[in-house]
């Protein structure tokens, strides 16, 4: 290493020795300085080459560290985000599912005990008609007529009028006849001839006004006299009483009934009855060439009836 010290100053004249300066000593311990820096660095450098301990590094990670960069003044601060406020919970409740009551089932009551079937006594039978077979009435081979006396120009005469328009049903029972039933029996009032096209015309439109009323009908509500039993050939009488309607007037009527059991399939019979005019208020319209009608007159019934 080179010192570039004036000698002059260093060094005083040979041959003339003196007290050594203040600059002198000054510049004496810079160099003692330097060389004992100068020795540090060369023996640091000759050490060892083993790398320094985690605590000898430490310093100098610590010296090297990056310097935080402090903020510019000039810079726009970013806006700072703001919170925005979370809307309130309202009072309102919320609904409550309405609870609907469901019955629970009430347990099944244990069947009663039923007792065994008795058989029916002829009473409980023969007040529950409509038992046994239904024989329907077969027009064709049916009759239905009215008889009445009159004196036509002088002369007695009993008038006859007949008609196959009727109809209904029979319900017999031949082992219980109890249980039979009647009607209703309806005839159609227009359909009834006689021997005089003139008087036939005279009942349509005067005395069973037909036009109006087409039926004439009787129902069955009671018997009386039926047998407990009937075989296949027997003949048996009986009587019906039931309601008999003409026009707008409804009366009770006796009917006699004979009836016999042909077969297991048909049934034949006829009824009777005796009418009185005055009660289904029957006009006999005055006629020159007839007087003196009968006040009562007989209705019949022929009737033959096969099993559906």
């Amino acid at each position: 290493m080179r010192l570039h010290t004036s000698n002059a100053k260093l060094f005083p004249a040979a041959g003339k020795p003196g007290p050594v300066s203040t600059e002198f000593r000054s510049a004496h311990l810079k160099l003692i300085i330097l060389v004992l820096l100068a020795a540090l660095l060369l023996a640091a450098c000759g050490g060892s080459d083993a790398p320094a301990s985690d605590a000898e590094e430490a310093p100098a990670a610590a010296d090297t560290a990056t310097p935080v960069t402090e903020p510019d003044p000039t810079d726009t601060p970013e806006p700072v985000p703001t919170d925005t406020p979370m809307p309130e919970p309202t009072d309102t409740p919320a609904p409550e599912p309405e609870t609907t009551d469901t019955p629970e089932p009430e347990p099944e009551a244990a069947p009663a005990a039923t007792a065994p079937p008795q058989e029916e006594t002829a009473a409980e039978s023969a007040e529950s008609p409509g038992a046994g077979q239904t024989f329907v009435i077969v027009a064709e081979e049916s009759e239905a007529r009215y008889i009445i006396d009159e004196e036509l120009l002088g002369q007695p005469k009993t008038v006859i009028g007949t008609t196959s328009a009727i109809s209904g049903e029979l319900t017999v029972d031949p082992a219980n006849p109890a249980v039979s039933s009647i009607g209703p029996i309806r005839i159609e009032a227009g359909t009834f001839t006689t021997d005089s096209n003139r008087r036939d015309g005279a009942v349509r439109r005067f005395i069973l006004q037909t036009s109006q009323f087409q039926f004439i009908t009787f129902t069955a509500t009671e018997y009386v006299g039926l047998p407990d039993a009937a075989a296949i050939g027997d003949e048996i009488q009986f009587e019906v009483t039931g309601d008999l309607t003409v026009r707008t007037i409804t009366k009770p009527a006796i009917f006699i009934v004979t009836m016999q059991v042909v077969s297991e399939s048909e049934l034949r019979g006829s009824a009777a009855t005796i009418i009185v005019r005055d009660d289904y208020e029957l006009r006999i319209p005055q006629v020159p060439s007839v007087a003196n009608v009968g006040e009562e007159f007989i209705v019949e019934f022929d009737f033959v009836a096969r099993a559906q």
